[in-house]
């Protein structure tokens, strides 16, 4: 299949060669304790891991040779150009690809190119080799410039694209056209252009039919539909597929609970066109309703799933059970730990549970094995290690140093052999880590505020170190910020769904509604909806001694009548200052100002959710890349590239977006219809109402309406590269629907040279505007009646 390729563009269509790959540890050593307990959403500069000094090492006198190779993979890339093979590897490992197309140029000419990568390339045409690019910066993308010689008609252009493994690791490159007339591309493959060219806009086109699934059967569909039929695999799943055609346009898979992306193919001629697919399956949801705690978890205990995660090994010992599954998740937990996997440390919080209470149920054996386990652990990166442990963030750093102190005071006297000191030793070293952790704590809040992704982190840390702790005054400030916590978790549930702003999001919490593990947390405590299948650190809470304040369940489920509204701080140096309205219909949630203008990573700066449906949730955000369910971060839905200006003040929130070269062009909203049951959409306003609650979104550009791809319906743009939003929310308790939309629309929102303004019963406010910023990590939470008819129209403004 024949491409041109235009100057300004990057290669998006490649044949690519299997990974080549081998375990890469460097040689073990301490590294220094660099960690200043000043935690940051985003990448650490932690300096070179031992693995790193030894492939920095390698690299210097190597030479690269182009191997023969049979490349019987074609990538797809889309809009995006990168081509994209990022992934997350628990131990260090070197990787390895190469890429081809046949470049066709109808003259002898120099190209200018440019290349980006955050690893390594090399590139030939034909067997000349004509750029080496080594920068190896570990997930900071690098370009260079080069020029390369090329003849009239075809030669092959390949490129090898290495890089280390280090957990989460942006893997490929981006080969661009940056001078040169007259060229074109094709991939290679034993089938006719014309068969080639429907396959491959087909796998461009697949998606399922909806986004959301409540039953394990999943269609699978594509925007674009030939009358040839074609057989797809999954790739992921054993025999599942099936054909697409005109006449066959669709086909169904079954699929478990969970929120993951999927690869599906297509042979032709001995080579698989490979395109990537996410689906959201929310099998058994259901709500945990009962009246009291203690029901709740009987509840919860009888219906949880937590997979291979260790905590099912924990729950079967504390019911007196066993079984060969089980076993097989506590082999696999203890060979984590034993080898050093990356989250080994939230492995320990269970087996050092294991060790403390249960140890005496274990089959004959395993107990020694434990031990052995919990002796032979890296507790902190100033002893000996070649693992890519991640001693640096918010969570981690308060995994270890909690395993630290209770893996010492369990074993008091027994030397650990990485360190060479005795129990005690770690037990007071870890004590004296650990509050330190939660004096940074106490003074800024946490960098990963409401995270789905790492509250629950934060609950199996500090779940074991209240329950196992005999060091009252860490037993004391673990409880003390456990009930801090939960008050943060009460304040973000609406209609039993944990919601809100966060510091650290993924697709698959953002897209996984109650189906998160801070979701069954927020169920099990204040009762909600519940889709077993993320249940460990709910599992965790069951099973202490550690019970939620019961003045936080009102704050979970308001009144009628009634609306909330908090503001409180989190983050470094007080960088996250947070904002929050809720009805019993719907909640609007955001972080103010927040490095607005700067590239954004995992922050999740406003969210709508509605009570009438867990899976009716709005936000709106500026894409880092343009592939969903990329691993990377941020990524098409979750962070931002470009970080707004954002201003709320109650039930109204201002966003304004400055993309810069190099961003991607649009900013965007995501909207359920489906799971709305009134949605008027015109080139500037979206009005949306689920049950009794009510939003009003406006866009200072023309919305573009996706008509095809995975969100399709779903997705509504606005182009840059300045973007301008405003966000309202309502209740049917202030007043009608029709009433809100005149409002909103009275409130006459636009954008200004520097600013996005609009009228409230304040006058008019923009980004730019003061915030009421409170000056305490702690809520400042304000409860009040709504009035009936409290939105009067008259002369733009709200009486």
């Amino acid at each position: 299949m024949e491409q041109a390729w235009a100057e300004g563009e990057a290669l998006v269509r490649w044949n690519v060669a299997a990974l080549q790959s081998r375990a890469y540890p460097g040689a073990a050593r301490p590294m220094p304790d660099i960690v200043d307990y000043r935690f940051e959403n985003g990448w650490t500069a932690t300096g070179d891991l031992p693995c790193r000094e030894a492939l920095r090492a390698e690299i210097a006198a190597r030479s690269v040779d182009l191997p023969e190779l049979s490349f019987d993979e074609v990538y797809l890339g889309g809009d995006g150009g990168d081509v994209d093979f990022s992934t997350f590897c628990h131990l260090p490992e070197w990787r390895v690809r190469h890429a081809r197309v046949t470049l066709s140029s109808a003259t002898e000419q120099v190209l200018r190119l440019k290349v980006v990568t955050a690893g390594a390339v090399h590139i030939w045409r034909g067997a000349d080799l004509v750029h080496r690019f080594e920068p190896f910066s570990r997930n900071e993308k690098q370009h260079s410039e080069f020029e390369m010689h090329v003849q009239a008609g075809d030669q092959p252009l390949t490129v090898r694209f290495e890089d280390l493994h280090e957990r989460d690791t942006i893997f490929g490159f981006r080969l661009q056209l940056l001078q040169g007339q007259g060229l074109s591309t094709r991939i290679a493959c034993d089938a006719q252009p014309a068969e080639i060219a429907e396959a491959t806009a087909l796998l461009e086109g697949l998606r399922t039919q909806e986004v959301f699934h409540e039953t394990s059967k999943v269609s699978v569909t594509s925007d674009t539909l030939s009358q040839t039929p074609f057989d797809l695999v999954c790739l992921d799943l054993d025999d599942q597929g099936g054909q697409l055609s005109r006449d066959h346009p669709s086909f169904d898979i079954t699929l478990p609970t969970g929120c993951f992306g999927l690869r599906f193919g297509i042979a032709l001629g001995g080579t698989m066109l490979i395109a990537g697919l996410g689906s959201t399956v929310l099998t058994g949801m259901g709500r945990l309703d009962q009246p009291s705690f203690e029901t709740r978890k009987t509840a919860l205990l009888q219906n949880q799933q937590s997979g291979d995660d260790i905590v099912n090994a924990l729950l079967a010992l504390s019911q007196g059970e066993w079984s060969e599954s089980v076993q097989a998740i506590f082999d696999e937990s203890l060979k984590q730990v034993e080898q050093r996997y990356d989250c080994a440390d939230f492995r320990m919080m269970s087996l050092l549970w294991i060790w403390d209470r249960l140890r005496s149920r274990l089959p004959a054996g395993q107990a020694d094995r434990l031990r052995k386990a919990i002796l032979g652990f890296r507790y902190w990166m100033d002893t000996p290690g070649d693992d890519v442990m991640w001693f640096w963030s918010e969570n981690h750093v308060l995994c270890f140093h909690i395993a630290e102190h209770l893996a010492g005071q369990m074993l008091p006297d027994a030397i650990f052999g990485n360190s060479g000191l005795r129990g005690k030793d770690h037990r007071d070293q870890g004590a004296a880590r650990q509050h330190r952790w939660f004096d940074a704590i106490d003074e800024h809040g946490l960098a990963e505020w409401n995270s789905a992704a790492y509250y629950p982190i934060n609950y199996r840390g500090l779940l074991a170190l209240y329950s196992l702790s005999q060091d009252e005054d860490l037993r004391g400030r673990a409880k003390t910020l456990l009930d801090r916590i939960s008050l943060m978790v009460a304040l973000h549930v609406t209609g039993g769904v944990s919601a809100g702003t966060q510091g650290r999001i993924y697709e698959k919490e953002l897209l996984a509604g109650p189906m998160t593990e801070l979701g069954a947390i927020a169920s099990l405590m204040f009762g909600g909806w519940h889709v077993p299948g993320k249940d460990a650190a709910a599992v965790m809470l069951a099973l202490s001694e550690y019970r939620p304040p019961e003045r936080l369940t009102g704050l979970a489920h308001p009144k009628p009548g009634t609306a909330l509204r908090a503001q409180y701080v989190q983050g470094l140096d007080g960088g996250a200052h947070l904002a929050l309205f809720k009805t019993p219909a719907v909640q609007l949630s955001s972080v103010v100002q927040h490095k607005a203008g700067q590239a954004g990573h995992q922050q999740h700066v406003l969210d709508v959710q509605f009570a009438s449906d867990p899976m009716a949730r709005l936000w709106i955000n500026h894409p880092g890349v343009l592939r969903p369910w990329a691993e990377a971060r941020p990524s098409f839905w979750a962070g931002n590239g470009r970080l707004p200006e954002l201003v709320q003040q109650d039930e109204t929130a201002v966003l304004r977006y400055e993309l810069r070269d190099g961003d991607i062009g649009f900013t965007h909203l995501f909207l359920p219809v489906d799971r709305l049951d009134e949605v008027e959409i015109s080139d500037h306003w979206v009005f949306a109402r689920a049950g009794a609650g009510f939003a009003a979104i406006w866009s200072a550009g023309v919305l573009e309406q996706q008509k095809t791809g995975l969100y399709v319906g779903y997705e509504l743009r606005q182009a840059g590269p300045v973007c301008g939003w405003a966000v309202m929310v309502g209740d049917s308790g202030q007043c009608d629907f029709n009433s809100f939309k005149e409002h909103a629309q009275a409130m006459s929102p636009r954008l200004g040279a520097g600013d996005v303004t609009i009228t409230t019963n304040v006058g008019n406010w923009g980004t730019g505007s003061a915030y009421p910023v409170p000056s305490s990590t702690i809520p400042k939470i304000e409860e009040r009646q709504m009035p009936k008819g409290r939105w009067t129209i008259q002369q733009g403004s709200r009486s």
